[in-house]
């Protein structure tokens, strides 16, 4: 909770802005634009907000100098007030200090190396050749497998898992219930019955990484699956084995990707998005949530591939003549072959369509 009251003067400093307004106005609280009283700070950057922005009564707002001219009173000016907020948001709340310990519950291997200043609550188990660096915090009934390594200022919510051998970095976050390192889902079948493939791989996981709650992340059949520094993982997200994410890629709630897929950097994956395996996806992509990737995009864009939801009758006549589109291409290109043509792209559609 925010403790106090704050310069608005420091509040810009913080923030890296430009004030507009009374250095001397205290603010007590952030709080959203609809809501934020005369002690509050708010932030705008949405256009679709913008009626909300004229009718506030923050005390003071953090927005472009070109959205200003629709705000009378006390603003922060930069060119992107998102991120100034995450700032002036992290010193009105700061994180809780840590306070190094261990609690009698736990139970530590007699080889586990965990560093004095780590924070080891209740009901945690470290497994043999575990080490946990400075500044971690292990929350109550997380789970260290054997030779796993937790980065310096790591903090574990209650209830993860990390299985044996997988790297975490410094300053990473995991959520309550996320997995590290469970087996990928590789099977073989034969006669009838399905083979399991022993998963003899690791997770990999790089600096200032977050992973939600109850996500999962599968070890690698072979090689490692890696997720590099800076990717940000929403709740209840999949990441199958072998999979690479490139850094600073962020993903949505709910997202899927199969085996074997290799993310690229700054990419940015929405939510209930399906992945399929061993595909490519290069840098800077922006995916659509629910947008379902089937092959490798190699230019970065933004890509969707949804059929809204449709009355069912309605529904039903589109994927009729869906399942007809093949025999009347088939019917096109023999009347283009009679004719002297011949279909420029075999059948496929351009880049440019």
């Amino acid at each position: 909770m925010a403790h106090g009251l704050y310069l608005l003067g420091d509040l810009a400093q913080v923030a890296g802005a430009q004030l507009r307004g009374d250095a001397g106005y205290q603010i007590s609280a952030v709080a959203p634009l609809n809501t934020a009283s005369s002690a509050d700070l708010t932030f705008y950057q949405d256009p679709h907000l913008r009626s909300l922005l004229k009718a506030s009564r923050a005390g003071a707002v953090v927005i472009t100098p070109q959205d200003a001219e629709d705000f009378v009173g006390n603003c922060l000016l930069t060119d992107n007030p998102y991120a100034a907020f995450a700032r002036i948001m992290q010193h009105i709340y700061p994180q809780d200090t840590l306070q190094p310990g261990l609690h009698h519950t736990a139970q530590l291997a007699r080889d586990a190396q965990v560093d004095p200043g780590a924070r080891i609550d209740a009901y945690v188990q470290i497994e043999a050749g575990a080490v946990i660096a400075a500044g971690v915090w292990l929350e109550a009934g997380t789970f260290i497998g054997a030779g796993v390594a937790v980065g310096r200022g790591s903090h574990l919510y209650p209830g993860v898992k990390i299985y044996a051998g997988c790297k975490l970095g410094a300053d990473c976050i995991l959520h309550a219930g996320a997995v590290i390192g469970a087996d990928g889902f590789g099977f073989a079948e034969a006669d009838g019955r399905f083979l399991k493939i022993p998963q003899v791989g690791r997770v990999l996981i790089g600096n200032d990484v977050e992973i939600g709650a109850n996500s999962c992340v599968d070890r690698g059949a072979l090689a490692d699956t890696v997720i590099e520094d800076g990717v940000k993982i929403d709740n209840l997200v999949q990441i199958g084995h072998n999979v690479q994410i490139g850094a600073h890629t962020v993903i949505a709630g709910q997202t899927g990707i199969a085996g074997s897929t290799r993310v690229g950097r700054h990419c940015r994956i929405g939510g209930q998005v399906g992945i399929t395996g061993h595909i490519e996806i290069t840098d800077g992509c922006v995916i659509a949530g629910q947008s379902a990737v089937t092959h490798s995009l190699h230019r970065p864009g933004v890509y969707s591939g949804v059929i809204p939801a449709q009355e069912v009758n309605r529904w039903r006549r589109i994927v009729a003549r869906l399942n007809g589109l093949d025999a009347l291409f088939r019917r096109v290109q023999r009347i283009e072959r009679e004719a002297g043509q011949d279909l420029s792209t075999n059948g496929e559609p351009s880049d440019r369509e």
